[in-house]
């Protein structure tokens, strides 16, 4: 047998081997579907075997000359010459309460469901955005009692591989402080996971400038709207959910977008995700205030205050832990 990478299957659409694991157990029989949710699954393990069946070992060397067999070749990959890749940052915080492998499967998950949404694939999306949803609820919940700052809390790395998922692991985390009820917790951890969907939409070009026009900012404006469409009509998800998307750039005064709702017009598990993501927005430097450590950006959000938050909210993330954290975000990437 021969060892094989994960990033290297996502380039098949139907294995031409048998893939194993390091005890021998076979995952994926060749000639199977690889579908986005069995990427998911066999992308757990640490280490892959690939091995030829014998059957196709033997007639290998004589290129394959009947029909099904060339139809079978041409199906073998999504695009030969441009193979589609899953790539995710793999920086890991030192700091973090999360145990390395952990943040890495995270980021590595949402990957994978990032280009299931990019193949069309929803429905396979909908089942891993559910798996992922139940890991942040798990390692969020076993962890909170030795947490102490918000930073031991944060992935590190690349900004779109990031921070979903933080905006997540912190509305959670929020949502355990405050006592809330279990399924709605469950239902705030789904909705922060897909609150920026509508930006899967967006010109690259767009997203990845540091300086926006007021054009870029009208464009990029629009993913609360397209993200509710993608919710509701894509993907079947629950109205609560959508409006999420929909409204988590919407601010406590009224001057948000895309509707300028204010207070209680704005939907409760908006106003939780449109806190935390603003928070990680400031923790990762995507704002115009400039940061170095988590008391900073705590500084930053009394500052804008109610304004933007409602005041007991607020008050209850300000206070979720230690405020006097001084520990520099590039001092925890290894």
């Amino acid at each position: 047998m021969e060892k094989i990478d994960v990033e290297e299957l996502v380039k098949f659409k139907m294995l031409p081997f048998d893939l194993y694991n390091d005890s021998g157990v076979k995952l994926v029989n060749a000639g199977e579907i690889l579908t986005s949710g069995k990427l998911l699954q066999i992308s757990q393990y640490e280490n892959l075997y690939k091995e030829m069946p014998k059957q196709q070992e033997e007639r290998r060397p004589a290129k394959a000359q009947t029909v099904e067999e060339d139809k079978y070749d041409h199906d073998a990959s999504f695009e030969k010459e441009k193979p589609k890749e899953i790539i995710f940052d793999k920086t890991v915080n030192r700091k973090s309460k999360f145990k390395a492998q952990s943040q890495v499967d995270m980021k590595s998950y949402f990957a994978t469901t990032m280009f299931a949404m990019q193949e069309d694939a929803k429905q396979d999306a909908v089942q891993m955005i559910g798996e992922i949803k139940d890991k942040i609820l798990d390692d969020v919940h076993a962890i909170l009692p030795e947490v102490k700052y918000c930073s031991q809390l944060k992935l590190l790395g690349n900004y779109y591989d990031c921070h979903s998922l933080n905006t997540a692991i912190l509305s959670t985390a929020l949502g355990y402080r405050l006592n809330l009820d279990e399924d709605f917790i469950e239902k705030l951890a789904k909705a922060a996971l897909l609150h920026d969907i509508g930006m899967t939409k967006l010109p690259k070009e767009i997203l990845e400038k540091s300086v926006l026009s007021q054009q870029d900012n009208k464009i990029l404006q629009t993913h609360t709207k397209i993200g509710y469409k993608i919710l509701k009509y894509e993907m079947g998800m629950p109205e609560d959910i959508c409006l999420v998307a929909l409204e988590h750039h919407e601010n406590n005064d009224g001057s948000g977008y895309p509707f300028k709702l204010s207070g209680e017009q704005i939907s409760e598990m908006a106003r939780i995700i449109g806190m935390c993501s603003f928070f990680d927005d400031l923790t990762s430097n995507r704002t115009t205030n400039r940061v170095k450590n988590t008391k900073d950006a705590l500084r930053i959000m009394l500052e804008v205050g109610s304004r933007k938050f409602t005041p007991q909210l607020l008050y209850q993330f300000v206070n979720m832990y230690n405020y006097n954290d001084l520990e520099s975000y590039e001092e925890m990437a290894q």
